[in-house]
């Protein structure tokens, strides 16, 4: 009998996981078209950071400052407020054009000023 119990959870927790496409914790995903892209983040946190929305180290990770500066660059362009990279965030701050866009000579897109990562050294061009 009791054998027969720990089966049933044990399918129960597998079709549940199949339903959501695999992830067992659906309520930590990204909401929506949301990217979790490094590049992509880089690209926002400079951007946003140009228009005057400090979005803390340009790191490629969405932390505590760079969702602040996600949601008040939101309200302004009137736009949902989700606090992420999405899809509208994304076209509104040009994300995919400016990764898409050669780098200005002497300087490749995996190199970093001192301003933006403060203590860390600068990759070098090829």
């Amino acid at each position: 009998m009791r054998w027969r119990v720990v089966f049933s959870v044990g399918s129960i927790v597998v079709s549940l996981e199949s339903l959501c496409g695999g992830a067992a914790h659906a309520a930590s995903a990204l909401p929506g078209e949301a990217t979790s892209r490094p590049l992509f983040i880089r690209e926002a946190q400079r951007e946003l950071r140009e228009l005057g929305y400090p979005p803390g180290p340009i790191d490629g990770v969405v932390g505590r400052r760079t969702r602040s500066a996600l949601v008040r660059y939101q309200q302004s362009e009137r736009i949902p407020v989700t606090g992420y990279l999405d899809a509208e965030t994304m076209v509104r701050l040009d994300i995919h054009g400016r990764v898409s866009r050669p780098a200005p000579r002497g300087e490749s897109k995996l190199s970093r000023t001192s301003d933006e990562n403060p203590g860390r050294a600068a990759v070098a061009a090829p």
